[in-house]
């Protein structure tokens, strides 16, 4: 940003404009215009069009203020900012109500001005960025990028995502992949990456269990004696992604000092190697993934807000596999096939049946669940059948392994499985009975119920109403 945004000085006294000047360039800001007639300001900006005007107030022939009101009529995106003597401070006071961003009083705080710039820029740079985001989602209704291919669905929302992430394909911003586990974070993470046509390639790593030296070495790499038994120089994952995406898996267990590190990287794209002192720049895009609730993390103290803040800019939440269950069909389909090839083993029906029954388990594994439900399935068919029975006693299974009420102890018949269980409950029968258990429990308070099973009020709610329809 510091290198293509353009900023226009306009003073009457050139020792300011020189000054001035001077340290733009020392910050890096090398497209830096300077102009000492207040004449020429309106002239220039027919042609060219800065991100920032740095505007002093009092002048020959124009005033700045008078200046302030043309540009913000003509050209209301520049961020204008006022300078001022000392005496002239209530003149910069009406100056930011009539449009100016920030006013500074003679001599100026370099220190400050800088940063306050700074600010303006990434604000304007966001604030841009989401309008074309906002455009493109206007603009585009369905995705048929061929990137999606390996992400199967029919659900409307999941849709939705997929033109999302092409509005933000260009966008250099982190991504922030949030979703229960099993939901295909890391399969979303490549569609992002695909979407862009990056030049570099895309490097993932899972940071649960990384602590804060083997985070430093694994992105940004080590030289020779960094640290004991480091013989030789390794390039970490940024230097490898070159121009692609740094994926990052379970941001969410990302330990304290780490999330400094990862603070500062995105805010400066730059970074030292383990053991140098040469500050190396970043090009890769961040891409990071979590099942944890990041606010309640950030509650918890466990999580930096100013972290979350950067990463969430562009937020991609998965709907779990119990809100998309129209795409239940096609993923035993899909997930049967590639069974039967990885297998050898011709291809197996499945019967529609099946659908119903799986359409009343909640997946609390999600997609991943159910592909591995289907896999051992397979494994257990000997005909050209799947074998349902086989699926459904697993299904039973993995819901009593769910269940909200911890200690079995005391609990009705209904809701007891044990290896000896000859005839299993359908999904439907186990909830009800779940239902029912947690009701006697609490001596029917809805309330306390619906929290032990893990529901809102409102969920338990219907649940009760859909039962007492059913005259179940």
């Amino acid at each position: 940003m510091n290198n293509t945004s353009s900023i226009l000085l306009v003073d009457d006294q050139q020792d300011v404009l020189r000054s001035l000047s001077l340290l733009f360039r020392t910050e890096k800001f090398t497209n830096v215009t300077a102009i000492s007639n207040s004449e020429e300001v309106m002239p220039y900006l027919k042609n060219n069009t800065p991100d920032v005007i740095l505007l002093d107030i009092h002048m020959p022939v124009i005033e700045g203020s008078e200046l302030l009101k043309l540009i913000k009529i003509e050209y209301p995106e520049i961020i204008v900012i006022m300078v001022t003597a000392n005496d002239q401070v209530s003149i910069a006071v009406e100056c930011t109500k009539l449009g100016a961003h920030d006013y500074f009083v003679k001599p100026v705080d370099q220190s400050r001005l800088i940063h306050v710039i700074r600010n303006a820029l990434e604000n304007k740079s966001l604030s841009d960025e989401l309008m074309s985001v906002q455009n493109f989602l206007m603009s585009v209704k369905q995705s048929s990028n061929p990137a999606f291919s390996s992400i199967l669905t029919v659900n409307e929302e999941m849709k939705k995502l997929f033109v999302y992430i092409e509005a933000i394909a260009q966008s250099k911003r982190p991504v922030l992949i949030l979703g229960e586990t099993g939901t295909g974070k890391e399969l979303m993470a490549q569609a992002v990456y695909d979407v862009s046509n990056k030049k570099g390639k895309m490097v993932s790593v899972n940071i649960a269990g990384l602590d804060d030296t083997a985070f430093s070495d694994t992105l940004f790499g080590h030289k020779k004696g960094a640290f004991t038994g480091a013989s030789t120089s390794r390039e970490g994952l940024i230097k490898q992604a070159g121009e692609g995406a740094i994926f990052l898996d379970e941001i969410g267990d990302l330990d304290h000092q780490s999330q400094i590190k990862l603070l500062r990287l995105i805010q400066e794209n730059n970074y030292y190697p383990l053991g140098s002192d040469t500050l190396e720049e970043n090009n890769a895009r961040i891409i990071t993934a979590t099942h944890h609730e990041l606010n309640k993390l950030i509650t918890e103290g466990n999580f930096r807000q100013d972290l979350f803040y950067r990463l969430q800019i562009h937020t991609i939440r998965i709907p779990p596999l119990r809100e998309r269950k129209e795409d239940i069909p096609l993923l035993c389909e899909y997930f049967s096939i590639k069974a039967c090839n990885e297998l050898q083993l011709s291809k197996i029906e499945i019967p529609d049946s099946l659908y119903e029954f799986l359409s009343q388990y909640d997946f609390p594994g999600n997609v991943r669940e159910l592909e591995m439900l289907i896999y051992d399935s397979v494994t257990q068919t000997t005909g050209s059948v799947l074998n349902v029975e086989h699926l459904k006693q697993q299904i039973t299974l993995n819901a009593s392994h769910h269940n909200p009420v911890e200690d079995s102890e005391g609990l009705s018949p209904e809701l007891t499985i044990s290896p000896e269980t000859k005839t299993l409950p359908t999904i439907k029968e186990f909830n009800d009975n779940l239902i029912k258990e947690a009701l006697r429990r609490t001596n029917n308070n809805q309330s306390e119920a619906a929290k032990i099973l893990g529901l809102t009020r409102q969920a338990l709610n219907k649940r009760l109403t859909r039962n007492k329809t059913s005259g179940s």
